[in-house]
């Protein structure tokens, strides 16, 4: 930087400014002069954070082009986000659809002509096994925008972390399959990336569970696209939305044996798998070092019902890293379309016998999340909460899954009703740690809701509630009644930042008057706080019968 003031500024200095410059400011003093252009280029291409609720398939072309002239540039990206990130709530305003992006493709081939021709050569150079090199031409030919976010993937050796949309495990499934021919297949060196120093991994995690996604579901078995996320040595965090364990897990009858190389993996999302349980035992009894883990499950009726017949074995291999489990979370969903017709019937009551006290298993345990009944227990089956958290806990969330009623109303007031009997408890000294609560329901109820319930459950519900949040705010504790079910990962998922808006779950949040101004509101969760303490007029939880 001869030429320019900045000259005389350390240069370890300087670095460590840009690192802390928005895209903006650094496309602006990039500009300046042919040395802030040199030092600042790689922090240009650091990261990528792309909506893919609208593919940008233009400016994917754009940036093909780019490194197809100048592949050192590919060295320089270090984050790949391509996500639609309000999918849930799209998908119950508008329903769910595969997003296709809009182009004028004639006008693109003739602004890209050059990378059209290399893209060819990459898919020549990599000898593809016919029938999966004849379908990535025929996309390629089309303008499709997977086909190109994969190929731009697959020449970003340098990648550090790496979040993909749902929509691309459905619609060919083609990063995992190229990442499969790199590390399994005859692909010469070079070609395609190995992601030797990739660290963390998100494949489709953000799926809603709709019958959309499970209709295609038996296009994705015998698919190879979820096997090489779990060959990566240097991944720490994987986040999956896991359709099948075939060439991850052991079988007696696999040639040639494989087993996972995961030992610096600390933190595993599957969410919304439809793998049996079975299956998940064995991954899980492959991975002996996770400090996190939220389990997702998604099953229609009977596979819900042979999951109850035998969870042993899968509570067993959770144990697998109950020396080191810091965050564990269990969801047990149902298939939308199965939930009109489906009863859960457990014979005297026993079903969540098989739960009972798996969190005392985890010396370490922090934070937990888990559906009511696994912690409380079925119908004659009743467990209190001071039994079943480890004293280490700091944080719970209690899911609805499988909920016996059709309402989130009963379920709520259940779970206040649990509450508000451990915080009694808790008043003794017990669970020292554990302060913060939360919890689904719906944004409002209205009041057919709550006299449908009977003038006596309405009112108890109407006192439970507002008594337990004056309780918990008095004392210094947290409840949070979210508006929304926590998303895969719940407490697992790191902070993403793109375009100044953050997103998260759901701890730790930040308040929204301590927002930056540029911070869209409605894209945050927010929470009510109880009214002031010096109301007189609201009950406290020592004024409720313990009934």
């Amino acid at each position: 930087m001869t030429s320019t003031p900045l000259a005389n500024f350390p240069l370890d200095c300087w670095i460590q400014t840009l690192e802390y410059l928005p895209t903006r400011d650094l496309d602006n003093l990039s500009r300046v002069s042919r040395d802030t252009r040199a030092s600042t280029e790689a922090f240009l291409y650091r990261s990528i954070h792309w909506d893919w609720k609208n593919p940008p398939i233009h400016k994917i072309m754009l940036l093909l082009r780019t490194i197809s002239e100048r592949p050192e540039l590919a060295y320089y990206v270090w984050h790949v986000s391509l996500v639609w990130w309000d999918v849930e709530q799209s998908s119950k305003e508008t329903g769910v659809f595969i997003p296709k992006g809009n182009i004028d493709w004639t006008k693109i081939t003739l602004q890209c002509r050059p990378a059209l021709r290399w893209a060819r050569k990459v898919v020549r150079d990599a000898k593809f096994p016919e029938k999966l090199h004849a379908k990535l031409l025929a996309r390629l030919f089309h303008g499709d925008a997977y086909f190109y976010a994969t190929l731009l993937v697959s020449q970003l050796h340098n990648l550090r972390s790496l979040r993909l949309d749902f929509s691309f495990v459905l619609e060919g499934g083609f990063p995992g399959e190229m990442l499969h021919h790199s590390l399994f297949g005859n692909a010469p060196p070079g070609v395609l990336t190995r992601f030797s120093r990739l660290e963390m991994v998100d494949y489709g995690s953000n799926s809603p569970l709709t019958e959309l996604n499970y209709r295609n579901n038996s296009n994705l078995h015998g698919s190879y696209q979820f096997m090489p996320w779990f060959h990566l040595p240097s991944l720490k965090i994987l986040e999956i939305w896991l359709h099948n364990v075939e060439g991850i897990c052991v079988f007696s009858r696999q040639m040639p044996k494989t087993s996972l190389n995961l030992s610096n993996l600390r933190s595993l999302v599957i969410a919304k798998s439809s793998v049996l349980a079975a299956d998940i035992a064995r991954l899980l009894s492959q991975v002996p070092y996770l400090e996190s883990l939220h389990l997702g499950m998604g099953y229609q009726c009977r596979e819900i019902a042979e999951f109850f017949k035998e969870p042993e074995r899968l509570l067993r291999s959770l144990e697998t890293s109950s020396q080191t489990m810091k965050h564990l979370s269990l969801g047990l969903e149902l298939l939308p379309c199965c939930t009109e017709t489906f009863r859960l019937r457990v014979t005297n009551g026993t079903g969540g016998n098989p739960f009972h006290g798996i969190l005392n298993k985890f010396p370490k345990l922090q934070t937990a999340s888990l559906p009511l009944n696994f912690l409380t227990g079925w119908e004659t089956t009743a467990y209190e909460l001071q039994d079943v958290l480890p004293p280490t806990l700091e944080a719970l969330h209690i899911r609805s899954d499988l909920w016996r009623n059709s309402g989130l109303i009963e379920f709520e007031l259940e779970t206040l009703k649990a509450l508000k009997l451990f915080l009694r408890h808790k008043e003794n000294g017990t669970h020292p740690l554990l302060r913060t609560f939360s919890y689904p329901k719906q944004h409002e109820y209205d009041e057919d809701e709550i006299h449908a319930l009977g003038l006596e459950a309405s009112f108890d519900f109407l006192v439970q509630r507002e008594a337990i949040h004056l309780f918990s705010f008095r004392r210094g504790y947290k409840v949070f009644s979210r508006y929304d079910d926590c998303a895969p990962g719940f407490m697992l998922k790191s902070a993403t930042c793109v375009d100044n808006v953050v997103y998260w779950l759901p701890w730790p949040f930040v308040r929204v008057d301590e927002l930056p101004a540029s911070m869209p509101r409605e894209s945050i969760s927010t929470f009510s706080n109880p009214r002031d303490s010096t109301d007189a007029n609201l009950p406290d939880l020592e004024s409720i019968d313990s009934n």
